[in-house]
């Protein structure tokens, strides 16, 4: 018997469901709601429409400007459609998280008609060729040989006078000239948004060693930074490519146990011998997870486990100067598997 959420069987491993699609924000909640564009592009936006708007509803919205990264976006000419991500509690944490600033005239319009999404359909169908008509722009003004300039995509709104182009640089770009013939030749107000590697991997999307979705173009609102201490606490090789994405960076889930790391390290003691009154054992690796320390008896080569609290009482044991007759009582004892013949 079939049950009756909107998942696609409990067998499809590779689906994932959205909860939230529907759902009416309770009351009191603010009246915000997260509209998420093409690729990444997320903008918040006051709604006093009703009934309230849920998740997964399409909706036309006023352009929004930035003059710059830190500034808050302002009002533009003309409008877009996009799709509701978020609303409510959920919307204001958000913000809050994305550090933003919402104008009080950044309103959501009205909930879009199919005209709307047949125009938004319609920008769509025309952005390959803008995609391809900027670049060879940038090729013959130089830009592409001089700053290594690499333009990754272009988004067309669906009022059809803005166009966004995302791009890549090692360095600053002078595109004055650039933005000029953009808008002679296309009757459309060019945008530049310089982009980051990561930032490009997560506008592009892609499929991981993991075989889900990039986590950066799926969920992740902001990329945070991945230090390389994230792969050595966890005894990962700095040079091995298990560990870098798409982006050609560290990847962004060896964020997620890095705390976990760290916390487990703290309560692993720092041992280099233990004592007993068979001989002395040195230390060889460590389990952080199971949190198990191994030792190698100096001179025969023989190994044993003992957990991290057993350790640490053997070890006070020793700095008191005392010398337990052997270090089996101390061990984990693994069961013996069968062997096959």
């Amino acid at each position: 018997m079939a049950c009756s959420t909107k998942c696609q069987g409990c067998s499809n491993a590779l689906f994932v469901g959205d909860w939230l699609e529907g759902v009416l924000p309770p009351e009191g909640a603010p009246p915000l709601v997260e509209v998420r564009f093409k690729g990444q592009r997320r903008e918040f936006f006051w709604s006093r429409l009703h009934p309230p708007l849920t998740t997964g509803e399409w909706v036309v919205v006023p352009e929004t400007v930035r003059r710059s990264s830190d500034s808050p976006p302002q009002v533009g000419k003309g409008y877009d459609v996009g799709c509701v991500s978020l609303t409510g509690y959920l919307a204001e944490g958000r913000l809050k998280a994305a550090r933003r600033e919402v104008p009080a005239d950044l309103r959501v319009l009205r909930r879009a008609t199919p005209e709307d999404l047949q125009q938004l359909h319609q920008a769509r169908q025309e952005e390959p060729a803008l995609l391809r008509g900027v670049r060879q722009l940038v090729e013959a003004l130089g830009l592409a040989a001089q700053h290594e300039m690499k333009v990754t995509d272009v988004e067309l709104l669906a009022s059809g006078t803005t166009l966004i182009c995302y791009f890549t640089a090692k360095e600053r770009v002078d595109f004055r000239e650039l933005i000029r013939r953009i808008s002679e030749q296309y009757k459309v107000r060019p945008e530049m948004r310089q982009i980051a590697e990561r930032e490009e991997t997560a506008h592009l999307g892609g499929i991981g060693p993991c075989g889900r979705e990039l986590c950066c173009s799926s969920w992740m609102t902001h990329l945070p930074p991945v230090p390389s201490e994230a792969a050595r606490y966890q005894g990962l090789s700095l040079n091995s490519t298990k560990i870098t994405g798409l982006c050609g960076k560290l990847k962004c889930c060896l964020n997620y146990e890095l705390d976990t790391y760290k916390e487990i390290i703290q309560r692993i003691p720092k041992i280099k011998t233990l004592r007993t009154a068979e001989g002395e054992w040195r230390y060889l690796r460590t389990e952080l997870l199971l949190e198990r320390l191994w030792f190698e008896k100096v001179g025969e080569g023989k190994q044993v486990c003992l957990s991290a609290s057993a350790a640490l009482e053997l070890a006070q044991k020793n700095a008191a100067g005392e010398l337990p007759p052997s270090i089996e009582p101390y061990c984990i004892k693994f069961p013996d598997l069968p062997t096959r013949i």
